[in-house]
C-alpha cells in the first residue's frame, strides 16, 4: 500500500509542479507590475531542468547583479590612530554640546552665588537677603 502512495506522488507530482510554477510565475508578474519592482524566478524542476521568469536572460541577469551587490559585506573600517572624517564630526559635535551644557551649568551656578541664594545652617537651610 505504501507502494501505491509512492507512485501516485510520483504521477501526480509533475502536474503539481507545473500548476506551481504557473502559480509562482503569475504572483511574481503581479507583484512586478504592482510595486513597480524587478523580480527574477529561477525554478529548478524535478527533472534537473532549469528555468527564469522573465525568459529574457538579461532581465534576469541585472535583477542577479543587483542581488549580489547587496550581498557583499560592507567594508569594516581598520582601527587605525586618525579618525575618519565621519567620526570627527560626530565627536566635533558631541563635544560642542557637552561645552554648551556647561557653559549653562556655569552660569547657574554663578547665578547661585551671586545671590547667596541658600546656606548650610546646622543642617536646615534658609534664606540670606
Amino acid at each position: 500500500m505504501a507502494e501505491d502512495d509512492q507512485s501516485k506522488k510520483t504521477t501526480n507530482n509533475p502536474k503539481s509542479y507545473q500548476e506551481r510554477k504557473e502559480c509562482i510565475k503569475r504572483k511574481s508578474m503581479e507583484l512586478a507590475t504592482l510595486c513597480d519592482i524587478k523580480i527574477c524566478i529561477v525554478i529548478t524542476g524535478p527533472n534537473g531542468e532549469l528555468q527564469t521568469w522573465p525568459d529574457n536572460l538579461d532581465a534576469c541577469k541585472e535583477v542577479l547583479d543587483l542581488y549580489s551587490q547587496n550581498l557583499k559585506p560592507k567594508k569594516k573600517h581598520k582601527e587605525s590612530s586618525t579618525p575618519e572624517p565621519e567620526e570627527e564630526q560626530g565627536k566635533k559635535d558631541l563635544l560642542t554640546l557637552v561645552e554648551s551644557k556647561l557653559v549653562i551649568v556655569n552660569r547657574r551656578i554663578r547665578f547661585l552665588v551671586n545671590k547667596n541664594v541658600v546656606v548650610a545652617d546646622n543642617g536646615k537651610r534658609k534664606r540670606i537677603e
